[in-house]
């Protein structure tokens, strides 16, 4: 399997496709549920597709799915550093940057950090913060952070929300897997990690819970605004229109900071569309190819 050693961390990626060099950054938070998916029966279509236009590059982060997942370096400049690292090992001067939902504040640090290294930059649901539009949510995961901080893993683990077994996805999730009429077989999935979850020790399980909030509290200490402010390279903003992640405000704002940016509404579609939708991809090749020629 394809892994790359770098910056204190083992990076699970993929890359298929000729054409423009593009990484796609994904969303979510290291967890216990991300390790939990079984790889062997994930086909997705929607990288096949991109990677038949492009030289198409995904990768884990870190902490996330088949990555390794140590017990820092989750700050978002690290992260943006461990993209460029991989870009270094990979042999790619410069490239084409989409980050979705959580891959988006590493990707416009990124952007912001290392401009000679990148072509265009695509924020795909997301925005400057992601703990802006839930205050209850927002809450309950900063008083854990803060038990962590002063009383241990352990004393966070076990004043969890009831639910919370595996990955604090659920929280902004289950709504949006509602809309989209998902909602049963999102269940059958949780319930199903719920269970995986078993064969793990205590210490283990604690350890990712943790880990979840440390990778969660690293979005909570920077204003982006500034980082957004001096993004230089052509900057494309997508947004699903029935997205209950990620509210329209937050596209709205990013492409209100980004200079030149363009925002573009993808209608009837709900989070990340460019996974969810053939309209999403469309708007991503069409920029990408537009900056190309």
């Amino acid at each position: 399997m394809p892994y790359a050693h770098l910056n204190g961390v083992d990076l699970y990626y993929q890359a298929a496709g000729k054409g423009a060099s593009t990484i796609y950054i994904h969303g979510g938070y290291p967890s216990l549920a991300s390790t939990l998916y079984d790889f062997s029966e994930w086909h997705l279509t929607w990288e096949n597709e991109l990677a038949s236009s492009l030289h198409f590059i995904t990768y884990d982060r870190r902490g996330c799915y088949r990555s390794s997942g140590p017990s820092s370096g989750y700050d978002l400049e690290n992260q943006a550093r461990d993209l460029v690292e991989l870009l270094n090992t990979l042999h790619i001067p410069a490239a084409h940057v989409i980050g979705s939902s959580a891959g988006g504040p590493i990707a416009l640090v990124y952007a912001t950090l290392y401009p000679n290294r990148i072509l265009s930059l695509t924020l795909d649901g997301t925005g400057l913060d992601l703990f802006a539009d839930d205050k209850q949510t927002d809450d309950l995961i900063r008083q854990l952070i803060t038990t962590l901080e002063q009383d241990g893993a352990e004393a966070a683990f076990k004043q969890r929300p009831a639910g919370i077994e595996t990955s604090f996805g659920p929280l902004w999730l289950a709504a949006e897997a509602r809309a989209q009429g998902e909602f049963e077989e999102f269940q059958e999935e949780q319930q199903r990690f719920t269970q995986q979850a078993q064969a793990f020790s205590a210490d283990e399980r604690v350890r990712y819970f943790a880990l979840e909030l440390r990778a969660m509290q690293a979005y909570m200490r920077d204003d982006l605004s500034a980082y957004a402010r001096q993004v230089g390279c052509p900057t494309l903003v997508l947004h699903g229109d029935d997205d209950r992640v990620a509210p329209l405000a937050w596209s709205q704002e990013l492409a209100e900071l980004i200079p030149g940016a363009h925002l573009q509404n993808i209608p009837g579609v709900g989070h990340n569309p460019i996974a969810y939708s053939a309209e999403g991809r469309r708007a991503l090749l069409d920029f990408i190819q537009g900056i190309a020629s």
